[in-house]
């Protein structure tokens, strides 16, 4: 979980540097880092509810893609997530 979080803040830097677009459910870059500061706040005060979130936007071809587009870390934070799913779903 460390890694994961130290990964999404990576991706909290990057995309607060980025303006406009739209992607999904989120009408700006902007709108996106807002929640996406609140999801990471969350899951380091130990909500692991917000993972569903997270993978959606870090799903290939979703948010992450459409508004920053690296690839690496934002498949590297979506196998992290990939893996706590699958273990939580047995």
């Amino acid at each position: 979980m460390k890694a994961l979080i130290s990964d999404l803040r990576k991706a909290e830097r990057i995309l607060s540097e980025y303006s406009g677009g739209y992607s999904g459910e989120h009408s700006s870059a902007e709108e996106f880092h807002k929640d996406l500061v609140d999801r990471i706040t969350k899951l380091e005060n130990g909500d692991e509810q917000v993972i569903d979130d997270l993978w959606i936007w870090f799903a290939p071809t979703c948010q992450w893609d459409d508004f920053v587009g690296n690839i690496d870390l934002g498949e590297r934070i979506f196998q992290r997530l990939n893996r706590i799913k699958n273990k939580a779903s047995r």
